[in-house]
């Protein structure tokens, strides 16, 4: 992590300061404005819900995941061990999904989201392809 200069402390202490005076003059100038969220949502009757965002985030991870241990169980006891293509594109599909949704749900930012989005993109090709060559053959 880098070291803050003494010159950048005090622009970020004046710009903190700017920013306080600032609130504390939005406030008496409307006395109304509740001090926190809590009391504001105790004012007004509403209460935090759940975020659907983190039920498509983590709910869909866990049908992946789901969808991905069946696969693999099927692969893997299914007679004549990695014959059947049809059973093979399946669990390379719930693998893509799964690269797919951990790259663009869980990552957000820097080196490693674009490391996991590069691979999911690089796998997505890769089972394209073998679908191609698998249907032609």
């Amino acid at each position: 992590m880098r070291q803050l200069t003494d010159a950048e402390k005090q622009q970020l202490a004046g710009k903190i300061e700017k920013l306080q005076e600032r609130q504390q003059t939005l406030r008496e100038m409307n006395p109304d404005l509740p001090e926190s969220f809590e009391k504001a949502a105790a004012k007004t009757g509403r209460v935090r819900r759940f975020i659907p965002k983190h039920f498509w985030k983590y709910g869909l991870l866990g049908i992946i995941l789901c969808l991905l241990a069946f696969n693999a169980f099927r692969f893997l006891k299914w007679p004549g061990f990695g014959s059947n293509t049809i059973i093979n594109l399946n669990l390379m599909i719930a693998l893509m999904l799964l690269l797919n949704h951990i790259a663009f749900n869980f990552t957000k930012t820097g080196w490693k989201s674009r490391v996991m989005k590069i691979v999911a993109c690089v796998g997505m090709l890769f089972v394209f392809v073998y679908m191609y060559i698998s249907w032609v053959a």
